[in-house]
């Protein structure tokens, strides 16, 4: 891994609390070999990453469990393979305008109070809709992207080891809140990867 990619990653990790440790090359379950950056900290919010540089880093917890670790792996590596990602970056604006609606919105809501105007309750309205689209918009693009991966990982440790997996994650790991609600925006629960693998398997 070359120096530029190296220290863009690290500051990626330093962004999500997160403190590097070295650089390994893991087994691919298939045969073959990748390199990764490892990284720890209690705080950050996820296992493992493709950051916006297309490096994979994971967390030093995740070398403890085999079956773990070649899920993570390959969940990620599938990320490195979404060239359709990088919308992912124009999504971000998008994002940020649906806080801005947001705030619109309330201010609007405000004023209608003060003033006693229900004309001010239009423009609540329209803040509220179109600040729900703002956001919906990059997470159902994040749900998509997730599903990929994940779909990718079970047709190499199959569905049954995959829920093994999540189910001894969900025991292991106590989210915060906080985290909870961003994993939930993010990421697609179990129930429905799983509902979306056999409806996909089926079509196949």
């Amino acid at each position: 891994m070359n120096s530029i990619l190296l220290g863009l990653a690290k500051l990626h990790i330093h962004f999500i609390n997160g403190k590097f440790v070295r650089t390994q090359t893991m087994k691919i379950p298939n045969g073959g070999e990748r390199e990764v950056i490892i990284f720890s900290g209690d705080r950050t919010l996820f296992l493992g990453q493709c950051t916006p540089f297309r490096t994979i880093i994971i967390h030093e917890s995740v070398l403890d469990n085999e079956r773990l670790s070649n899920y993570v792996l390959i969940h990620e590596m599938a990320h490195t393979k979404q060239w359709w990602s990088f919308f992912a970056i124009p999504l971000c604006f998008l994002v940020i305008c649906g806080f801005f609606s947001l705030a619109w919105a309330f201010v609007s809501l405000i004023q209608s109070l003060i003033s006693m105007n229900p004309g001010y309750l239009l423009g609540f309205m329209w803040g509220v809709i179109i600040s729900v689209l703002a956001l919906a918009i990059p997470c159902i693009f994040s749900w998509a992207m997730e599903l990929n991966a994940d779909f990718v990982a079970i047709g190499y440790i199959g569905l049954q080891t995959f829920l093994e997996i999540r189910e001894d994650l969900r025991k292991i790991r106590k989210p915060t809140v906080s985290s909870t609600i961003i994993s939930r925006l993010t990421h697609p629960t179990v129930g429905i990867t799983v509902c979306f693998w056999h409806w996909f398997h089926k079509q196949a």
